[in-house]
């Protein structure tokens, strides 16, 4: 590698290695029986180099030596047309100040395709000991992947990453109603219990059985952490820096300001031991650090990788990853992406939250992302899984709604978070909100 390196400095001003090579094991079952299961191996180079005060870029699936002449052609070449680089390379990290979050447990880069197929049939098992008419669909994955960031400035360095991820739904057709339930989490760490996600979607398949009718008209929601997924996007893009650069936040030029409810905090902390998202550092080299987003409803800043940072006129925060739409994710350049995004909770049980409601409506589970205006914030969201509360209680399940309002306004509306945080999605760990009132839709209603 560091010859690599030293070839492409004779031929930039800077230059950038990215490597990444992992070994995955998916295990799927479909219709509560084993589908298909496989191994997977990746391994790939980024070359990035700044030439004459402009950013190039390669990439190859081709990691020999003999690759490398070819490699930074490509990227020497395509500098000439590549954007400005607004930014230096970061140089070694002084010592003592590296982030070392947990992230590798030998125990999951030891499990192979039979004990995952083991896993997937227990989660089938749990849910269809319940109802055998169900249909139930698992995934299971092991992954074990080692990433290394090295540039011509000293800076950069390696680690390696284990991660289990557990995913699981629930089909249960009686007559003309068709309930869905789904569920996914996953951890670092061999700790991580693949049955509970099975436990938590037979839970909310009971709560569902019901129908309740709910009529259209205002009234208050409440987010279960799960629900609360198209508010939090919302606001992950509003938050980004370069959507903010380019003028589509709400939140733009809003630092130090007071936006939502002082009773939200949101960081995004890399540093958390055995999650999902975190890692050492980031994709240019940048260390991990825990970075405030929302403290008591103010705005504190934005998160960047080293380009929009320099766009900005600020300092990366370390979020700068490699996130690619069709591929594998090294292919495309570092952009500005989280990697756990934390909400504090806030003071009140969730049961006390759902005895508070006279009339409302529970969203645990969105269809899709929801749509909306990211500039205005304004969202609609199709409720997959929600439920009816009267009088304090879970009646039944909602069916054909649609909850609306404007991600802003609603976070300036809060009657209460709850005092819980979780972990949805293996993404974001979240508590639950209830909204004072928003747009409720029910078709035929």
């Amino acid at each position: 590698m560091k010859d690599l390196l030293d070839m492409a400095a004779r031929h930039a001003d800077a230059a950038e290695l990215y490597l990444v090579s992992s070994e995955a094991i998916p295990a799927t079952f479909e219709m509560n029986k084993l589908k298909h299961v496989e191994t997977r191996r990746m391994r790939g180079a980024a070359l990035r180099v700044i030439k004459s005060g402009r950013i190039g870029f390669s990439s190859s699936t081709d990691t020999s030596e003999a690759a490398a002449r070819e490699l930074i052609s490509a990227a020497v070449d395509s500098a000439d047309m590549g954007e400005p680089a607004l930014f230096d390379l970061p140089g070694p990290t002084p010592e003592g100040e590296s982030a070392t979050p947990l992230i590798y447990d030998d125990k999951i880069a030891q499990l192979d395709a039979d004990a995952l197929i083991r896993m997937g049939q227990q989660i089938v098992d749990i849910i269809t000991e319940y109802d055998p008419s169900i249909k139930c669909g698992v995934e299971l994955e092991r992954k074990v992947e080692e990433v290394t960031v090295a540039n011509s400035n000293r800076g950069g360095g390696g680690y390696r990453r284990t991660t289990l991820t557990a995913m699981a739904d629930a089909l249960l057709v009686e007559g003309n109603d068709i309930l869905m339930v789904f569920d996914m989490n996953g951890s670092c760490c061999s700790d991580f219990d693949h049955r509970s996600i099975a436990h938590e979607v037979l839970e909310r398949v009971k709560l569902g059985r019901k129908i309740a009718e709910v009529r259209t008209g205002r009234m208050p929601v409440l987010f279960t952490h799960r629900g609360i997924m198209p508010l939090l996007m919302a606001l992950q893009s509003a938050l980004s820096g370069k959507t903010a650069l380019e003028g589509a936040s709400p939140l733009a030029k809003s630092t130090g300001r007071q936006m939502l409810d002082p009773r939200v905090f949101i960081y995004d902390d890399p540093t958390v031991n055995w999650a999902l998202g975190s890692c050492p550092m980031d994709a240019e080299g940048v260390q991990s650090r825990r970075t405030p987003l929302i403290e008591a409803g103010i705005v504190k800043g934005f998160y960047y990788d080293l380009q929009t940072a320099g766009r900005a006129g600020v300092s990366s925060t370390g979020n700068g990853f490699r996130r690619a739409g069709a591929g594998d994710y090294f292919e495309g350049q570092p952009a500005p992406a989280l990697t756990n995004a934390m909400v504090s909770p806030g003071c009140e049980s969730l049961s006390d939250m759902i005895a508070s409601m006279d009339e409302g409506i529970i969203v645990d589970q969105a269809m899709g992302a929801g749509q909306g205006n990211i500039l205005t914030g304004d969202f609609s969201v199709n409720v997959h899984l929600g439920f009816k509360v009267e009088k304090g209680e879970i009646v039944g399940r909602v069916k054909d709604t649609m909850v609306a309002g404007n991600t802003m306004e609603a976070l300036n509306s809060l009657a209460a978070i709850s005092d819980c945080a979780e972990w949805a999605f293996g993404q974001y760990s979240s508590p639950a909100f209830l909204f004072r009132s928003l747009g409720v839709a029910s078709k035929g209603r």
